[in-house]
């Protein structure tokens, strides 16, 4: 597999495609804005591209015996090292129709399981977003103050968040946005967008697990949303993980819709799962 150069990354949209409009990391890829290799089978005239974000591996176009072993040797030499880095102990691949009766077969040395995996979309466009903070909880914006507060706790739990989908800090401030919610100088909950592309973005939430069910997910996404519409962001993503009932009915009480459901596949570089 051989990488493209960055100018040459379009040349590998046709393969990726498929998957682009479920994935906003393709697009983000594509355009330059999240840093990545794209591999592919023949520069010239590719049948075959890899990519890969962190925990995302993707892989797209004609799947053979000798295209599965350039993969499987791409993934267990160049990604794994930065996996180890990153200290990434599962990845997921999404793969196109081609290539997904080949997946299992694809690392059998390592462990597997497939899961069902939910996609949402939504036009922000079509309801007010008007957010209600609870009493007792203080709305605050995710930016660099919030960031320099030396009182706040749980700040490290927005920070990985923030470089899980940027490769540093002060590329999410610049690019990215989010709100959390405070009680008592604690951050409880989280929502800040991925992936900005164009009119587009995918969101990342989380609620501390002594908050949970209480709602609070819906109103830092409803912040989050609100400040997409005045950044010229509409169509928003949602992705999880089917099993996940909580962020399921979060997705679908804010009006998402279910774009998809597909059977992804979990590896995991050591033996337990992380």
């Amino acid at each position: 597999m051989i990488p493209l150069p960055p100018h040459q990354l379009e040349k590998a949209r046709p393969l990726l495609a498929p998957l682009a409009d479920h994935l906003l990391v393709i697009p983000s890829i594509l355009a330059g804005l999240t840093p990545a290799t794209v591999y592919v089978d023949d520069v010239l005239a590719p049948h075959t591209a890899v990519t890969w974000f962190h925990g995302r591996v993707i892989i797209a176009g004609q799947a053979d015996t000798q295209r599965l072993t350039a993969v499987r040797h791409l993934l267990l030499t160049t990604y794994e090292h930065e996996a180890q880095a990153a200290n990434l102990d599962v990845f997921v691949i999404h793969a196109t129709a081609d290539w997904q009766a080949e997946i299992p077969h694809l690392l059998p040395n390592l462990k597997m399981i497939e899961a069902p995996r939910c996609y949402y979309r939504l036009d922000a466009r079509n309801q007010e977003w008007e957010t209600a903070v609870p009493d007792g909880l203080q709305l605050r914006r995710v930016d660099a103050h919030l960031l320099a507060d030396p009182t706040l706790q749980n700040l490290d739990w927005v920070t990985e968040e923030m470089v899980s989908e940027r490769p540093s800090v002060a590329d999410f401030l610049e690019k990215s946005f989010g709100y959390c919610l405070v009680h008592q100088q604690e951050i409880v909950a989280w929502c800040m967008s991925e992936y900005n592309t164009g009119n587009r973005c995918e969101l990342g939430i989380a609620t501390a697990e002594a908050w949970q069910r209480q709602g609070l997910a819906k109103v830092t996404a409803t912040a989050v949303i609100a400040e997409a519409l005045q950044r010229g962001i509409h169509d928003i993503g949602w992705i999880c993980w089917a099993r996940n009932e909580p962020s399921v009915h979060t997705a679908e009480s804010l009006g998402f819709s279910r774009v998809q459901e597909k059977l992804v596949h979990l590896f995991f570089w050591t033996d337990e799962p992380a």
